[in-house]
């Protein structure tokens, strides 16, 4: 299973462009995804995991673990 975001949008084939107009976003709002300056507001959630046919946690997980990386240092 890929260990991030990006990875995860390569290796099912998307450019960022593609994420992008399949979501309905911007393709500087995939990049802020990926970079983890931001996470996909909950209404994305299920449609990232059916184009990236994995479970809603690994979503939700792969674009939040700097976050929640960067809580735990504090």
């Amino acid at each position: 299973m890929p260990d991030t975001f990006k990875s995860l949008r390569i290796s099912n084939g998307y450019t960022q462009a593609d994420l992008a107009s399949k979501l309905g976003v911007t393709i500087p709002t995939v990049s802020v995804w990926e970079r983890g300056l931001s996470s996909p507001s909950p209404r994305y959630i299920p449609q990232l995991a059916e184009l990236f046919n994995v479970p809603k946690k690994e979503i939700f997980l792969l674009t939040n673990t700097k976050k929640l990386i960067k809580a735990g240092d504090n």
